[in-house]
């Protein structure tokens, strides 16, 4: 997959968002005084701050402010390379006080990450992130990945892989850095710090480095966070606070084990050199709030903050609401499941006075949206309690207009219903099944043949004689990525007219299969000793043979949303019958809004795929017309390439073949199989083949070299089909012996053509890959791209993080973990 596919889709996410009124959000308070805020004429009260304690209106805290300007004006900008105001100075004493080490402030926690990490981590270091880590340090980190450091992800908080990977690299490399957070940010839970501790005291090679952001000030003694609370630093060991969130003033800070350690982040450190400072307002209240800390008042307000907290916890629990938070937190966590939901869910308690965060892809899987909402002191018992009280309402109704079922989104999060709950018990599915009738059939025999034949002409190569072909070609195999499960939707209105149609293939695929073609070489490498380490189920439209759009939709049904409400609804019932890992709604046109916006609410993230290659015949009659449709550089290398060896070439096409014949067809498709990562896919069953030659109305071309067409010995070979008025080309074999010293393939992509002119047919599809050959020949590229649900986050993680082998040492981990 590629980094900017999952870049897009983040973005259609974050605008999709924004077009809701839930992103992107700015107050309308002329100034703020307690937790309520205004948006235009409406009045909500705050469940979004990070500032738990409330310690921004502190009376104090705004003095040391203002006297701060008064003091120093509005800034002081110098490098601290060269000068710093001496409440730097000040602050830093404090702040290393308060945790009895050696403390360095930044002008936030991201650029502290960013400029400590590439001066901690060494270049024979290795970099082993929790793949929940905030994104910060991913940012950070993904500078010293540049210069070859080896970096990957471990689960979320599975020592146990931790301490394997830290055995089998600490022979290899000097030191080993395990990063992750104290509290993480969407579900609050916790680290397990003392287990780490346990870690670094058994292995020196460990290094530990943790962002405590939310945890620093309302947690821990004096305020120090849930990693330093009540421990001393351990020698190997660095920490990152926010005096951003719940310290409410501005900043970040770093703390060392060894004042030799927090210097040489000072003299080095890109951000604390080239970036601005922190200023004279933002030091002073820094300053007058440490005092806080230091005085020991802040305990008074962590205590406020708990007895909140344990509240919120009892009301969700009293209301039978999902609550998925760590319980001693201030974060919250109400699983929905899907996107739609949760806009559905945010915008009714905006409605009902209540601001509250969406928690949604890329920090959360994207079927495991959530409603995340904070609680600080200044929040009041009754505003927690009508809040809770509003949700409880809004949660059952939101999932009802959205068709989704409580069973649902405990399915999506893998948890337990509670046995009763006051929310109500039973929510049935929004769809309106009185106005659609859905078929379902298991193979192509029960499917109407007419109907199908006419809703799926001239959309690909699934027509009833070609579904026929496959279902019988990937069944009753001897190796698991030979059998397919075939299944097929039409989807009717009460009139009996067909709205939706459509079919799923469900089997074993690799899981590089849409990935970079150095990821792909890297597994192929380590499958020849474990031919099945990275591949799981993926439930498919269509088939991985098989190319065009397989989904027929009448967008001019006033029920279009409806049926394809209902398809995604059967596919996830399929889904879990086939225990498939992920679900790819796929070959549908790339620029599809209505598509984007659905598919994205129902908890799918948009992939483009690999260019296809498509050439229009009609404009062309004979070999010298065909010859002036091309450019000028293309004329060139058809002279070369095609007129100048035509008559090195003879041509057979049959629609049978004997034994010797397929398989040394079969021998020229290896060959181009094992050439070729673009699209990494299993090797197609030589039963394939055999159906295809037996009288099924496929074209097998072959080429030979003249003079040897009498014994046999074919340079190359294409399978094609036509369907409607398009041919395509579907399988494609050469020997590259043969090729290297004369154009086989090009010679077969034009004998393609002239069949397909030779059938009366419009429109020739070529396929993927070698789109810089098609297009000499008149193609031109045709986008698509496929909608997909991945169970697991973990692997999307990594592959966002654009990692290639530490990718696939962690996947060994999770292959033992699964038990493959």
């Amino acid at each position: 997959m590629e980094r900017n596919s999952i870049i897009n889709t983040i973005d259609q996410i974050a605008a999709h968002a924004k077009k809701q009124g839930l992103a992107h959000l700015h107050t309308t308070n002329k100034c703020l005084s307690d937790n309520r805020l205004r948006f235009d004429q409406k009045e909500v009260v705050n469940f979004g701050s990070c500032s738990y304690l409330g310690l921004e209106l502190d009376r104090r805290l705004k003095d040391a402010a203002i006297q701060g300007i008064e003091n120093f004006g509005t800034q002081f900008s110098s490098s601290r390379a060269y000068v710093s105001l001496g409440l730097y100075k000040n602050l830093e004493e404090k702040l290393s006080r308060l945790f009895e080490a050696s403390v360095l402030v930044t002008p936030t926690t991201t650029l502290g990450h960013i400029g400590a990490i590439p001066v901690l981590v060494g270049a024979n270091d290795a970099v082993i992130m929790d793949h929940q880590v905030h994104n910060s340090v991913q940012t950070a980190v993904n500078l010293v990945k540049a210069k070859d450091t080896h970096v990957e992800l471990v689960r979320h908080n599975r020592l146990d892989l931790l301490e394997k990977r830290i055995i089998e690299l600490k022979g290899t490399h000097n030191r080993i850095w395990y990063m992750a957070d104290g509290v993480y940010s969407m579900y609050g839970d916790l680290a397990p710090v003392d287990e780490i501790y346990a870690l670094l005291d058994k292995y020196p090679e460990l290094w530990f480095y943790v962002d405590d952001a939310h945890a620093m000030t309302a947690f821990g003694k004096n305020g120090r966070g849930v990693v330093l609370g009540s421990r001393a630093i351990h020698p190997r060991m660095v920490v990152a606070v926010s005096l951003n969130k719940a310290f409410a003033t501005g900043g970040g800070a770093l703390v060392f084990p060894t004042p030799e350690l927090a210097q040489k982040i000072r003299n080095c450190a890109s951000t604390l050199i080239t970036s601005g400072p922190m200023q004279p307002s933002a030091l002073m209240a820094a300053n007058a709030c440490v005092d806080l800390h230091l005085s020991g008042e802040i305990t008074a307000y962590q205590a406020e903050l708990a007895e909140r907290i344990r509240y919120t916890h009892s009301l969700l629990k009293k209301y039978g609401l999902p609550d998925l938070a760590e319980p001693t937190t201030p974060i919250f966590f109400v699983a929905v499941g899907f996107p739609k939901v949760g806009y559905n869910l945010i915008n009714r308690m905006i409605e009902s006075g209540f601001y509250l965060n969406l928690g949604i892809f890329p920090a959360v899987p994207i079927k495991n949206t959530g409603v995340r909402f904070t609680i600080t002191r200044l929040h009041t018992f009754e505003q927690i309690e009508q809040m809770i009280k509003a949700m409880a309402y809004h949660y059952p109704l939101a999932l009802a207009e959205e068709g989704v079922t409580t069973e649902q989104v405990y399915g999506a999060f893998k948890i337990t219903p509670p046995a009763e709950k006051e929310m109500a018990k039973h929510v049935q599915s929004g769809i309106n099944h009185t106005q659609l009738k859905s078929s379902h059939y298991k193979t192509i025999r029960e499917v109407p043949a007419l109907e199908w034949d006419e809703l799926m002409q001239n959309r690909g190569i699934f027509d009833v004689n070609t579904l026929h072909v496959l279902e019988e070609s990937f069944s009753k195999n001897e190796k698991p990525e030979d059998n397919w499960n075939f299944d097929y939707f039409i989807i009717r209105d009460f009139s009996g007219k067909a709205i939706l149609a459509t079919y799923t293939t469900c089997a074993l695929t690799k899981d590089d299969m849409l990935s970079h073609e150095a990821v792909s070489f890297d597994v192929e490498a380590r499958r020849k000793t474990n031919p099945y380490l990275f591949t799981s189920r993926t439930l498919s439209l269509g088939s991985q043979l098989t190319e065009g759009n397989h989904l027929y939709i009448n967008y001019e049904s006033p029920l279009w949303k409806e049926a394809l409400q209902l398809l995604i609804h059967r596919m996830e019932e399929l889904q879990l019958l086939y225990k498939a890992s992920t679900t790819m709604m796929r070959d549908l046109p790339a620029d599809d809004v209505r598509m984007d916006d659905f598919m994205v609410e129902n908890g799918y993230f948009k992939v483009v795929l690999p260019e296809s290659y498509k050439a229009d015949l009609s404009t062309w009659n004979n070999e010298q017309e065909f010859y002036e449709t091309l450019s000028k550089r293309s004329k060139r290398h058809f002279k070369e390439n095609i007129r100048r060896h035509a008559d090195k070439f003879v041509t057979r096409i049959t629609d049978q073949a004997d034994e010797e014949t397929l398989q040394q067809c079969y021998n020229l498709y290896m060959n181009v199989k094992n050439n070729s990562l673009a699209l990494n896919t299993f090797r197609l069953p030589f039963s394939l083949f055999r159906k295809i030659s037996s009288g099924c109305k496929w074209d097998i071309i072959r080429l030979f070299l003249k003079g040897e067409e009498e014994s046999g010995k074919c340079a190359g070979m294409v399978l094609a089909y036509k369907h409607g008025d398009t041919y395509s080309g579907v399988i494609v074999g050469l020997d590259y012996q043969v090729n290297n010293e004369t154009p086989v393939y090009r010679r077969a992509l034009y004998e393609v053509m002239l069949r397909a002119k030779e059938l009366g047919c419009r429109f020739i599809q070529f396929g993927f890959s070698a789109g810089t050959e098609k297009r000499k020949f008149g193609a031109i590229a045709t986008s698509s791209c496929a909608y997909m649900q991945v169970k697991d986050n973990f692997n999307m993680a990594a592959l966002y993080s654009n990692s290639v082998k530490p990718i696939l040492k962690q996947h060994e981990l999770s292959i033992v973990e699964r038990g493959v």
